[in-house]
């Protein structure tokens, strides 16, 4: 098949759903598919995926304001490219690419299918911008895609609250890399980057984006009770500030908790994964995460993980019995679970075992393009 991934940028600092199109389109490129994902160059400069078997066409965008990239050369390429593809995948639900693309596909009859990555429901940030687009662009993306693809029962819930029909929705999990943790960096490596930590210092992380969605807020809150239990422990906030850092430090401020908070700023590849490893438990409390790829990563790395459970990825954390779950936003259940966590290592360890065999058998990015692959197929024979 000759496949286009469309997506608004392609750098790995720009969050997990770029990191779904990289992995699709390697594994779609090792099964023998003719794969080009056509982006914006925004994020790309300060950070750019290795150079895969598919072919990327990255355009200037040199407008780029609350969240929305244009990139203007993405007409003309379209209009001399279209019909060179048998199926296009489109990403997020609100971008400049998804609707120049939704026209030459419709005019030049090639399918697509459209995968949101949780961003289909008016939430949050930016709701005014979301409504008019939807009023122009965004409704007329959703009727003509074949199919949405839902990344979790919950955006399969997403999808039917926006009145999309429930024969057009495909449930598909995000996959993980299971090759990246074969070779683990040795244990230490993030620990000795802290400075002040004995060797038996429980480290409790966070890793993700500085967002004010994440949940982060409540985890100072319980870190400032739970030292009043457990003194002989830090926090590290480790990835990059999406508009959330100084308030974070302002509380951690407040909390009079300052020397058992790290700021560690954004991690990739080995270190990221060095953070992880050293961790003794992960704590991701955030709120509307459909999937959510970090806690698997922890598991992956044998790290015990603490999720909130009113989301697509504490449902997918129960169903796995992967972790301990909490409500966003309950600091006395979250600082509970963390005691209980850190004070039962065999508990923690049983449940680590078990995500562990879960993303073995459902989250293999193999099994995962398999079932795109299917889809594809029958779009294109529609």
């Amino acid at each position: 098949m000759r496949i286009m991934q469309v997506t608004p940028f392609f750098s790995p600092k720009m969050g997990g759903s770029v990191q779904v199109v990289y992995h699709i389109s390697r594994e779609l490129a090792e099964q023998g598919h003719d794969v080009t994902v056509v982006s914006g160059d925004f994020g790309i400069k300060n950070a750019a995926f290795p150079l895969q078997a598919f072919k990327t066409v990255i355009l200037p965008s040199p407008i780029s304001r609350w969240g929305f990239y244009i990139t203007p050369g993405l007409i003309p390429w379209m209009h001399k490219h279209i019909k060179e593809f048998d199926i296009i995948h489109l990403h997020e639900a609100r971008t400049f690419q998804n609707f120049v693309a939704r026209w030459f596909a419709v005019r030049a009859k090639v399918p697509y299918v459209l995968s949101a990555h949780g961003t289909l429901p008016i939430i949050v940030q930016r709701q005014f911008f979301k409504r008019v687009y939807d009023l122009f662009f965004g409704k007329k993306n959703v009727e003509a895609a074949r199919y949405l693809v839902a990344v979790s029962p919950t955006e399969a819930l997403q999808y039917r609250q926006a009145g999309i029909e429930n024969d057009r929705i495909r449930t598909i999990y995000n996959g993980i890399n299971l090759e990246e943790f074969l070779n683990l960096p040795a244990k230490g490596a993030f620990r000795r980057k802290i400075p002040g930590l004995n060797t038996d210092t429980r480290i409790i992380l966070y890793l993700g984006r500085l967002h004010q969605r994440k949940g982060i807020n409540f985890l100072l809150e319980a870190i400032a009770q739970l030292l009043k239990r457990i003194n002989n422990l830090v926090l590290a906030i480790v990835g990059p500030d999406d508009g959330d850092q100084a308030n974070l430090q302002s509380l951690t401020k407040s909390l009079n908790i300052e020397k058992y908070v790290k700021f560690a700023g954004p991690l990739y590849g080995q270190d990221k994964l060095a953070a992880l490893q050293d961790a003794d438990i992960l704590v991701y409390p955030a709120v509307y995460e459909i999937f959510g790829l970090v806690p698997f990563e922890a598991l992956m790395c044998s790290t015990p993980v603490i999720v909130a459970d009113d989301c697509g990825l504490g449902q997918l954390i129960r169903e796995s019995g992967a972790g301990y779950l909490v409500r966003y936003g309950n600091v006395p259940a979250l600082v509970e679970s963390l005691q209980f966590a850190l004070l039962n290592p065999e508990d923690a360890q049983q449940k680590v075992k078990a995500g562990q065999a879960f993303i073995h058998e459902r989250l293999d990015w193999k099994n995962i393009v398999n079932q795109l692959i299917m889809l594809y197929q029958h779009c294109i024979n529609y």
